[in-house]
Formats: structure tokens, C-alpha cells, sequence
């Protein structure tokens, strides 16, 4: 994905190692018609051809069948978006796990910072980020920095989705009695939740951003036959769900177990280890834009659970306990 493509500067440096399925987004009429009369193609909005295809408006408005994405490319761009956090956390959704995102620069951070950026603010509202403000920038993505280079008359610095989405601070083991929540959980969204209490959990949620992870979850009763007790996989959601809630709510940790209990388990012990994290808490425009969304999440985390490495926590002594 090439954003702000321009008339497709960049494609053709692309093409010749080898990338030749590529998507130019463009806010621009003038740009997308250059990109198509540089690169004809036989279909240049959709297609299982690999060919340079084109997308009129910015990465917001991409639709998932467009993705997932190897790469994503902002090429003498950046520091024209308008929020950059929010232009990375819709880029990531948009990749697969283990992706790029590639920002650069050919004439250098201090050139755009020092020209462009002084002569129109307007034009290009922000600045490079350096690499520290870079790691704050993505300080709650699911991102980390591959590389960064930055020389007189070059910017490249390479962020990358974790493989499998893995946590980089390693599996996080919470437990405790599940709570009553609001209730939206099963009621409003069709998924039912185990909420944890947050506040017994803070030393092991310390440092975590709010947001959505997986893992594995283990009921710990018995009171319930042996197929609800056993560990299955699991979506877990940390935050104020800003969607359904008032921006003052508090936090809460609520566990979408994928599998159907044969009653509610309130008040009963359940262990969980969390091991990828999948995004950050986002504020919907809808209910229904939420739960597609949290289909979506649930599915990325089924089938990364079944990476090895995430297996073999299924068997960890901690959820046996």
C-alpha cells in the first residue's frame, strides 16, 4: 500500500524488487488518473491480479476487503496527515501480523521540519518524529520500531506489527472472581463477557495500554461440567468501552471466552493468560461498526492461537492451578 502515492513515484522502486500487487491511495482525482495512465491496469480498483490497483480517499476510508497488507508506504507524506497516531492505528488494521509500515523522507527529517513545515503549516501540519518521539507516537499501537535511519538527506524508519501480534513484554497471567459488569456484554452486543475486578489486578495491568488482546482462559469450578472448565481461547478487552460508555467510566477488564458455557458464572475463579495484543481502545461511530469489529478481533485471535507458540501456553501450569 502506497499512501499518498502522488503519480506513483514510489512504485515503480517497488516493482523492481519484486512487489508488484500494490494499492496507490490518493485524496487527489488529478493523482489517481496520473497513477492510472503510468500504470495501466486491467482492473485498477479491485482484483486477484497482481497489478498496481488505486483507491480514491485516504486510509480511513479502505475497506477490509482491500487488505491485509505486506507493507504500507507513507513516502514523503507524514508530516502531511492529520493525526499521525490515528493514521498508524488505521494503517495497522489494515496489515497483516508481521507487517511494515515504511515512513521516509528523500531530503531528510531536518529539511521537511525546517522548510516545508516553516513555509506552510498548513500544507504539512506536523513535524518527522525523532526516534523517541516515534516510540511515543506508537506507545499504545501495536507496533514496534524495526529500524530508523536518519541522515542529512534521507528519513526512513520501519515500524512492524509483532508477529502473531505476540506481546512484547511476554504472556501477562490475571485471575480472579468474575464480577457483575453493565451488562452490554450479552445483552447489547450478543457477546458475553467475564469481567474481572481491575482494581485487584493493577500490579499485573501496570503498563498495559487499553485495548484489545488474546489468549487463553480457564474457569476454575466444580460446579461445571469438565467441557467449561477446561482452557479455551479468548478475547479480552481493557478500557472504558468509549463506544457504549461515558468518557469517565471506569476501566474494566471483560473476557469474551470462545465457547458457549452451559450456565452463568458469576462469582466463580477464572485464570487467563494474555499473550498478543490486536489494537488500542477505539471509539466506534455505531453499535454495529463495534461488533463487526469484535468479530473481527475474535477471529484474528482464534487463528493466531494456533501458532505454536501461543499453543503452548495453552498447557501452562499457571491455568491448571
Amino acid at each position: 500500500m502506497d499512501v499518498g502515492s502522488g503519480p506513483g513515484t514510489l512504485i515503480p522502486h517497488l516493482q523492481r524488487r519484486g512487489i508488484q500487487d500494490i494499492l496507490a491511495v490518493e485524496v487527489t482525482p488529478s493523482m489517481i488518473h496520473a497513477v492510472l495512465k503510468n500504470f495501466p491496469s486491467s482492473n485498477p480498483t479491485v482484483g486477484n491480479e497482481l497489478q498496481v490497483r488505486t483507491w480514491l480517499g485516504d486510509v480511513q476510508s479502505i475497506p477490509a476487503y482491500q487488505g491485509l497488507f505486506d507493507a504500507a508506504y507513507f513516502n514523503a507524506v507524514f508530516g502531511n496527515v492529520f493525526d499521525q497516531r490515528d493514521e498508524l492505528l488505521r494503517t495497522v488494521l489494515l496489515l497483516k501480523p508481521g507487517g511494515y509500515i515504511v515512513i521516509s523522507h528523500p531530503l531528510g527529517r531536518r529539511w521537511l521540519n525546517e522548510t516545508l513545515h516553516f513555509k506552510d503549516p498548513v500544507m504539512v501540519p506536523h513535524l518527522l518524529p525523532d526516534q523517541a518521539q516515534l516510540v511515543a507516537l506508537i506507545a499504545d499501537l501495536p507496533l514496534q520500531i524495526h529500524s530508523y535511519l536518519e541522515e542529512d538527506q534521507l528519513y526512513i524508519a520501519t515500524l512492524q506489527v509483532p508477529e502473531n501480534y505476540r506481546l512484547e513484554r511476554g504472556p501477562v497471567q490475571l485471575h480472579g472472581d468474575v464480577i457483575s459488569g453493565f451488562g452490554r456484554g450479552s445483552r447489547q452486543l450478543g457477546f458475553a463477557t467475564a469481567n474481572l475486578p481491575p482494581k485487584a489486578l493493577a500490579m499485573e495491568l501496570e503498563g498495559l495500554p487499553k485495548g484489545v488482546y488474546f489468549g487463553w482462559a480457564c474457569l476454575q469450578s466444580k460446579e461445571y461440567p469438565e467441557e467449561d472448565t477446561a482452557v479455551h481461547k479468548m478475547v479480552m478487552n481493557i478500557g472504558q468501552n468509549p463506544t457504549v460508555n461515558p468518557a469517565n467510566a471506569e476501566t474494566t477488564v471483560e473476557i469474551h471466552v470462545l465457547h458457549k458455557y452451559s450456565k452463568d458464572f458469576y462469582g466463580q475463579p477464572m485464570r487467563a493468560i494474555a499473550c498478543g495484543f490486536i489494537r488500542p481502545e477505539m471509539k466506534f461511530v455505531s453499535i454495529g461498526a463495534l461488533i463487526a469489529r469484535i468479530k473481527t478481533d475474535a477471529g484474528i485471535a482464534s487463528k493466531q492461537l494456533d501458532a505454536p507458540e501461543f499453543q503452548s501456553l495453552k498447557a501452562d501450569a499457571f491455568l491448571s492451578k
